[in-house]
């Protein structure tokens, strides 16, 4: 089952990803199953429609010394429109040395997403797959996208919060607050490169940028008063996205106004087909309330979540739960140990010997109300949903699973497998893999025998 976390912002500049030392390890191991115009990412054969032509021309690698960049921008705009069915507005600046495999560069396009533009830093092989997505090849997949000409809320700053977003209008739960694509995405592995050379893609990048997206970009918050200001801003802004099964970082300026809450009244996620971040509310939010989010797995301890927040956000966490009385702080870390149990020991046991029950379920549920973790339902319904099952019991299981589809929709996606598998509960659970599968266990309570 997925974690009730379906994004995490970084937070922290130290954040690498791994990911693509099992890319590039297992291309050996099964190249011969593997055409050699196709690309084979995350285990999968992909059509290498890239191939040709520009993706296999050999971008120049820079030095630092003389200069920064190969080309200048104007420069970089008149090859990439002189190279036929180039599909870059400028021509990519590339770094490499000994610790990388592939160079990596700065793409940018500023005709995406109707003229907001974007820029990719990472290297060519995945820049080149990105460009496959709905997003780039389907532009009306981002109809409902970057639509801020009537929004539901306005900004407002916070005394010793800074900046926030405040609704202007009654918000239900699964409203759409907004849906925004990336202005940016860079690869985390770029901490490999000299900070030099990585600082000089970045800058490149934002001035690749349209205008009116630069002066976005430009009114984010960074919290390190001596960092590099574009640096500081991406590393303090990013959120950390998987596209093509590979760990990116993606920023999102609209996204990034919502201040943080360690029980929030908003989820999000991010759909990699549209490369489109949507956030909804997931309780009603009256005029006048602060839209949040979470930063951080809300499901932590107060301890726990308050020096994560410190550390990656440079900020001392103010919100209702973490402020409350010594002893409401106890019971509550008390009730998600108890939610932690519930979920790793007893409901997730599929043995015989389970002590897995409805009552369980229900009691998990009622933990998650309690501590105001409204996304975190999705999770809970679907243990529910999987739970009355196992005991034959039809309609119960049903009812769950409708919730369930409803909160991951908000918190996970429509695309998400979790969705999909109580959508299938939903339609018939006595053809789901859990069906009837506690009933006659040695813990079972029997109570599905008479359905």
């Amino acid at each position: 089952m997925k974690s009730a976390i379906s994004l995490s912002l970084l937070g922290s500049a130290l954040a690498l990803s791994n990911e693509k030392v099992g890319f590039v390890a297992q291309q050996p191991l099964i190249q011969d199953a593997c055409p050699s115009n196709h690309l084979l990412d995350n285990g999968k054969c992909l059509p290498l429609a890239y191939g040709n032509s520009p993706a296999s021309v050999a971008f120049q690698s820079n030095t630092t010394d003389p200069s920064p960049h190969t080309n200048s921008l104007e420069d970089a705009r008149a090859l990439a429109s002189q190279t036929e069915n180039f599909p870059w507005t400028f021509w990519p600046e590339c770094f490499t040395n000994e610790k990388v495999a592939e160079p990596y560069c700065v793409f940018s396009k500023q005709d995406f997403a109707s003229g907001r533009g974007i820029f990719i830093v990472t290297a060519r092989t995945f820049a080149y797959a990105m460009l496959q997505h709905d997003a780039f090849k389907r532009p009306e997949t981002l109809e409902r996208t970057n639509h801020y000409e009537n929004p539901p809320f306005y900004q407002h700053e916070f005394p010793g919060k800074g900046r926030g977003l405040v609704a202007n209008k009654t918000l239900q739960r699964g409203d759409e607050i907004f849906a925004s694509t990336p202005i940016l995405i860079t690869d985390p592995d770029l901490y490999d490169l000299p900070e030099s050379e990585r600082l000089a893609l970045l800058h490149r990048g934002i001035d690749t940028l349209p205008k009116s997206t630069q002066s976005l970009f430009w009114e984010l918050m960074g919290h390190t008063p001596d960092a590099d200001a574009i640096d500081d801003r991406i590393t303090t802004n990013n959120f950390e996205v998987a596209i093509d099964g590979i760990a990116q970082s993606a920023l999102f300026p609209e996204i990034a106004m919502l201040n943080h809450d360690c029980r929030p009244n908003a989820a999000y996620f991010f759909d990699e087909k549209t490369l489109t971040h949507y956030v909804h509310a997931i309780r009603p939010i009256y005029p006048g309330e602060e839209i949040t989010i979470t930063y951080i797995n809300n499901e932590l301890p107060r301890a726990r979540r308050m020096r994560g927040l410190e550390k990656n956000w440079g900020f001392k966490c103010s919100c209702s739960t973490c402020t409350a009385h010594a002893s409401l702080v106890s019971e509550s870390d008390s009730r998600l140990e108890q939610i932690a149990t519930i979920q790793q020991d007893v409901l997730s046991d599929w043995t015989e010997s389970s002590a897995a029950t409805p009552a369980t379920a229900e009691l998990l549920i009622s933990l998650y109300q309690q501590e105001r973790l409204d996304a975190s339902l999705a999770t809970a319904y679907q243990h529910a949903a999987e739970t009355y099952s196992s005991f034959g019991m039809k309609w119960e299981a049903v009812r769950y699973a409708r919730l369930s589809v409803e909160m991951s929709m908000l918190d996970k996606g429509w695309n998400d497998k979790d969705t999909a598998v109580m959508q299938k509960m939903v339609a018939d659970p006595t053809m789901t893999w859990s069906w009837k599968k506690r009933v006659g266990a040695k813990s079972g309570c029997g109570c599905g025998k008479s359905h």
